[in-house]
């Protein structure tokens, strides 16, 4: 068997879309060449805002039915959703660290069981870390999960600054022999404009929001953002 490529993609957040205009936005970011939708998925306690639940997300993957959806799950229990998201059609269930009894023991769940509950429910898997968590408590994980999500904002918010220090966790993980063929993904103000020191670092996959959506050269932007990234295919 041929070992797995590390795959360059660039993927758009919705967070900041003008909601009234939601499929028409999209359908501009699907139109110039994203490779996946992300959608951050918040309940107002993990984070302060609150989005959308699984009914919406259905509705939006039967709409666009050519293109596969990613969950962020910014949510304080993430095993509550694994099933609805999955009968929604979701690809990619992505869950912090942080609210799992690994971290601290008022969680119900640890990271094996959310893991093993999205695997049984047939989503591939993420685990997220927000910036001030340090990224060696993945490590126990890296033979279980599809692709690590590093936070290089603070969670909740469109249009932060893009945390440029961030990029030690990706070297550190890169580096690592178990994660050399895993997808390594940051997420938070990543524009055409630093997508080159995220490839550099090893990530091979970004979300990119605002800057996306504010482009007036979305199609040109996707091509330099993902030929910036990391990638071990041909």
């Amino acid at each position: 068997m041929s070992p797995k490529c590390v795959h360059a993609a660039v993927g758009a957040s919705i967070l900041n879309c003008n909601f009234i205009r939601i499929r028409e936005e999209l359908r501009e970011l699907i139109d110039a060449g994203i490779d996946f939708v992300h959608l951050d998925v918040m309940d107002g306690n993990f984070v302060d805002d609150i989005t959308f639940g699984p009914s919406f997300v259905l509705n939006l993957i039967r709409d666009f039915p050519e293109i596969t959806f990613e969950v962020h799950m910014m949510v304080e229990h993430p095993m509550k959703f694994i099933k609805p998201m999955a009968l929604a059609g979701v690809s990619r269930y992505i869950f912090h660290y942080e609210v799992t009894k690994n971290n601290c023991p008022e969680y119900k769940y640890s990271v094996e069981e959310i893991i093993e509950s999205i695997r049984a429910s047939n989503m591939n898997v993420a685990l997220a870390i927000n910036p001030e968590t340090p990224v060696q408590v993945v490590e126990p994980f890296l033979c279980l999960v599809d692709s690590i999500l590093i936070m290089t904002v603070q969670p909740g918010l469109g249009g932060q600054k893009f945390m440029a220090n961030m990029m030690h966790k990706v070297e550190h993980l890169r580096s690592l022999k178990q994660s050399k063929m895993i997808d390594i993904e940051l997420d938070g103000g990543v524009s055409s404009a630093n997508t080159d020191i995220c490839g550099k670092a090893g990530a091979n996959q970004i979300v990119c929001g605002s800057a996306l959506l504010r482009s007036t050269k979305k199609h040109e932007d996707v091509l330099k953002m993902r030929s910036d990234l990391y990638s071990t295919s041909d």
